[in-house]
């Protein structure tokens, strides 16, 4: 760790700037196109937003619904709404408008502050939409002129560690959204189990955050507050961008990033036809899906001088329940196909999700998890809520299992779990090891019901530009890495695998088919 990054972690957000605002104000907090913001300016920012929020009448516990993409306002009207213990809850916006307008809803948002690309289809959709102000300077409406116009006193109010700072509305793959509810208490934990893991620390003193995470993505906050926990700028860009982010590559500053595989698999294709190097990323943390060994390998290569870390978590674990450090991730080790091991002050079982009893170690069952950064819950859904914590232990629905070195294996989600012939078939083991076939680009594996086994593997295959492939072909290459009883008995090939407006790929649409 560089020895002048200041590393701190006070028990809520609020605190955390106004402490950096204190130390290091004039230090850069913030890049977004072109403009620079200290700490300071970021303090002033949120105690202008605060303001404003007092003025319109906003009262501790409200939510203000956010329908933007990446920009720099976010941080400040975030920050000062948690100054107010106002939470913000950031929607997707990449959702149809009669999906934006239902999460809209549940949320029972006072205020919705948004870009008019996002905001103008929902009124012409006539969605029944709170007071709202766009972020272009549109007159009385404009949400940077209500905050410019306020004054930049701290508020009265004391943030407190269960104060609720931020909703995230799972992705909904089956079924309307839910919102998860994640107070300072939650970050303050993570962050602690972040320090005593010694994950993600910067090396040197020049180390930025490089931040394309949409901010309803629950890592898209979470990063930026990490890097300001270790003193480190952040780089934030509007979207991710492949091409912009190889060229954010050339400029100097060593890297440390938060990305998913598939923007990794992006990236080095765009860097490979700018033929430009990638040797400025000092730190490439990733989770979200599992990274296939030959991406990995590819990554590693391309980006010699990163320290790989993987996280394992959801939105309901504010992110986090293991980690892979990048030891780990050298070629050879078994367990770089593993999720690591779990984070400080994180208990993880692995029970049967039908008895609830912890299975023996080596045995698959469903991961089940207790530590500070548990949900307070799903927003207004009790049953929900009570249907995944039971005496503090959080069931994830991934289903997993632990080897002799006390790593854990994520196998798969038990609802895609598929039963044929009374043997259990994870469908990510195959799709893991057609991941290495040089024809294929993409591939998802369902079940589909049978007479006579009860189910059988049906594949989905699209095929990288130019290659050919056959069923059979399919069909021979998994028989030499599987067994027999595993192997597809369908193979279809695809354009495009379906997926939601998260990028998370639609089983439900492919067992459908």
């Amino acid at each position: 760790m560089a020895a002048g990054r200041r590393i701190i972690n006070p028990p809520t957000l609020a605190e955390l700037i106004e402490e950096q605002a204190a130390n290091l104000a004039d230090a850069p907090a913030l890049y977004f196109e072109g403009a620079t913001y200290s700490y300071r300016d970021l303090d002033e920012r949120a105690n202008k937003a605060a303001a404003a929020y007092a003025k319109l009448g906003l009262k501790p516990g409200d939510r203000i619904a956010w329908l933007a993409r990446n920009v720099a306002t976010f941080w400040w009207a975030m920050i000062g709404a948690a100054k107010s213990g106002i939470v913000m809850t950031p929607l997707n916006w990449r959702l149809a408008p009669a999906e934006i307008a239902a999460i809209l809803a549940d949320s029972g948002a006072k205020i919705l502050v948004g870009e008019k690309m996002f905001i103008d289809p929902l009124k012409a959709a006539g969605a029944d939409l709170p007071k709202t102000f766009v972020l272009e300077d549109d007159g009385e409406d404009s949400f940077e002129r209500l905050i410019d116009a306020a004054p930049a006193e701290k508020p009265d109010y004391k943030p407190m560690r269960d104060d609720v700072v931020v909703q995230l509305y799972t992705s909904g793959t089956t079924g309307l959204p839910k919102g998860v509810v994640l107070p300072n208490r939650c970050y303050e934990a993570m962050g602690d189990a972040g320090f005593r893991e010694n994950v993600v620390m910067p090396r040197s003193d020049e180390e930025t955050i490089l931040h394309s995470l949409p901010h309803f993505h629950v890592a898209g906050v979470n990063f930026a507050y990490m890097g300001w926990a270790r003193s480190m700028p952040v780089i934030q860009h509007r979207m991710f961008d492949p091409a912009a982010i190889v060229a954010e590559a050339q400029k100097g500053a060593p890297l440390n990033s938060f990305l998913v595989p598939a923007m990794i698999m992006m990236i080095l294709q765009a860097a490979k036809e700018a033929k430009m190097p990638l040797t400025n990323f000092a730190q490439v943390s990733y989770g979200a899906a599992p990274m296939p060994e030959p991406l990995l390998d590819a990554a590693m290569a391309a980006m010699p001088n990163a320290r790989f870390t993987q996280f394992y978590g959801m939105t309901e674990t504010t992110g986090g329940v293991t980690t892979l450090c990048h030891e780990d991730h050298a070629h050879g080790r078994k367990q770089r196909v593993a999720a690591g091991k779990p984070l400080p002050g994180c208990e993880v079982r692995i029970c049967n999700p039908e008895t609830g009893e912890e299975a023996p170690r080596g045995e698959v069952g469903e991961i089940v998890t207790r530590s500070g950064f548990i949900m307070d819950g799903y927003w207004r859904r009790k049953d929900a809520t009570e249907q995944a914590i039971k005496d503090g232990w959080y069931w994830t629905g991934d289903a997993g299992r632990f080897d002799e070195d006390g790593y854990l294996y994520v196998v798969d989600r038990v609802k895609d779990m598929i039963i044929s012939g009374g043997e259990n078939i994870y469908p990510a083991e195959l799709e893991n090891a057609l991941a290495a076939h040089p024809a294929i680009m993409e591939a998802a594996i369902v079940g589909k019901p049978d007479d006579k086994w009860g189910e059988i593997v049906r594949a989905f295959i699209v095929k990288r530009p130019g290659k050919d492939l056959s069923a059979e072909d399919v069909v021979s290459f998994l028989g030499e890495r599987i067994a027999k009883f595993k192997l597809p008995r369908q193979v279809d090939f695809l354009d495009a695998l379906p997926r939601n407006p998260s990028g998370k790929i639609l089983k439900t649409e492919l067992r459908k088919m």
